[in-house]
């Protein structure tokens, strides 16, 4: 966690500095210093990913759903990274259309389970 504060916070300290001179080679700076911490972030994952699929050859809930779940939060996390870019770039009404459309593909991937959720809560009302 230091390492990402760091980071981060080295990134923030050139990127202001840099934009009185030169706003665009701040921006591209700002980006890279994003996916630098996004690539760290992504090998943790790669542990939770594998814990998680540890816990599912436990469960009865099928792995298909533990992936489903896995690939909502993905493309939760992206459209957060991406929507922050935006909006740091004043470019406000692309990052909500970024968001509004992850919702809904989040939604639609995630519809099988609304049904079996369903469907089990419809068995045990009868």
């Amino acid at each position: 966690m230091m390492k990402t504060v760091g980071i981060s916070l080295s990134v923030l300290f050139c990127a202001v500095l840099l934009r009185e001179k030169n706003r665009t080679f701040a921006v591209v700076l700002s980006i890279l210093g994003s996916v630098l911490l996004m690539t760290g972030a992504v090998v943790e994952l790669g542990g939770i990913v594998s814990r998680v699929r540890e816990l599912s050859g436990a469960s009865p809930v099928s792995l298909s759903y533990i992936k489903l779940m896995l690939k909502a939060l993905g493309i939760t996390l992206m459209t957060q990274f991406v929507a922050d870019i935006c909006r740091d770039n004043g470019e406000n009404a692309l990052a909500g259309v970024t968001e509004t459309v992850a919702k809904i593909a989040v939604i639609t991937m995630l519809l099988p389970l609304f049904e079996t959720i369903i469907g089990i809560v419809g068995g045990l009302v009868k």
